[in-house]
């Protein structure tokens, strides 16, 4: 990767929590979206609490948790999402 490209890019770790209003209702831990389906916008957000107080607070290692309870297929990585610039992440994560 050149030096201007890496300057263009950015790295990011994410905990994914999909709910009943999620875009995709499948994950890789959740192929056929039952909880997701199950799982309220207002549930996901009261876990997502949970899980970085536990974080913040030192009880739990951010990849750790994140390989756990991520939905997103970055958690087999820790939830990194590896370099990337400007339009290659949706719209909603990006801004």
């Amino acid at each position: 990767m050149s030096s201007s490209t890496a300057a263009n890019q950015v790295r990011a770790s994410h905990i994914l929590i999909k709910h009943q209003g999620s875009r995709r209702k499948a994950s890789w831990k959740d192929p056929e979206g039952r909880v997701i389906s199950a799982t309220t916008r207002d549930s996901a957000v009261s876990q997502l609490k949970l899980l970085r107080d536990d974080i913040v607070s030192g009880k739990a290692k951010f990849d750790e948790v994140a390989s756990r309870y991520s939905d997103c297929s970055s958690a087999k990585r820790g939830s990194d999402l590896c370099p990337f610039g400007r339009g290659q992440m949706q719209k909603p994560f990006e801004d």
